[in-house]
């Protein structure tokens, strides 16, 4: 049976991760409360400013499993509301703040890295533009192979990324581990899957999420994977 979670749940939730933040060192998120959503707009880094959206579908979706932060809020998905006691988010909040934060800079230069692909299209495009004149236009099979080139630079660089990303947010798993525990991480885990919930996203090779969210590209493990991973984290312990 769920049970409710109210005011005072979720400020020993917002204690818990203040207690997080300063054992990892964490600079970058100072909340104050906390909510639920099942998406938000992405936020300027260290602020509360949110940026401008791109045809009103610019979003940030919170998935199952993990939570998520702004400058001045812990964000906690809303399917999971009353499913678990506010001790037993400490395991999710410790690997989503390791992956948010303690991981930030190693996953924006990889995602810079990956996609080289789409910026080599984006020259490319450029110096059509560039050579073309009024009066000759752009040559035809010129114009074919660069949208051809396009659509392949976006699957391509969304496919890497995603590998990179759920590899990355395992990697957090594995450091959270070192925090909290095998035992706890692994226990909440098979709790939500015994609940029956589960990312709608988690696992999907390309595609999900919002139009035009950076979500689209970010790869999640399942609760199956993150499990997994848990026991070979154990085994190699």
């Amino acid at each position: 049976m769920d049970s409710p979670t109210g005011a005072a749940d979720e400020q020993d939730i917002l204690r818990i991760t203040k207690e997080l933040i300063e054992q990892l060192n964490v600079s970058s998120f100072r909340p104050v409360s906390v909510s639920w959503a099942k998406d938000i707009p992405w936020t300027f880094f260290d602020s509360e400013k949110p940026m401008p959206e791109f045809a009103g579908s610019v979003k940030r979706d919170v998935p199952v499993g993990w939570c998520v932060f702004t400058w001045d809020t812990v964000i906690l998905p809303t399917e999971m509301k009353g499913k678990l006691d506010p001790e037993e988010w400490r395991p999710l909040l410790a690997s989503s703040l390791i992956y948010e934060a303690k991981l930030r800079i190693k996953r924006d230069l990889v995602f810079i890295f990956l996609s080289t692909p789409i910026i080599i299209d984006a020259l490319g495009w450029w110096e059509l533009f560039a050579g073309s004149t009024p009066a000759s236009g752009i040559p035809a099979l010129l114009l074919i192979l660069d949208i051809a080139g396009l659509f392949g630079a976006l699957a391509l660089t969304g496919l890497l990324v995603k590998r990179f990303s759920r590899r990355l947010r395992l990697r957090a798993d594995a450091l959270a581990v070192e925090l909290v525990g095998r035992e706890a991480l692994a226990k909440v885990l098979e709790k939500i899957k015994a609940q029956g919930l589960a990312d709608s996203y988690a696992g999907v090779t390309w595609g999900g999420g919002y139009p035009f969210s950076s979500e689209l590209m970010n790869g999640r493990p399942t609760l199956t994977e993150r499990i997994t991973n848990l026991a070979g984290t154990q085994s190699s312990s």
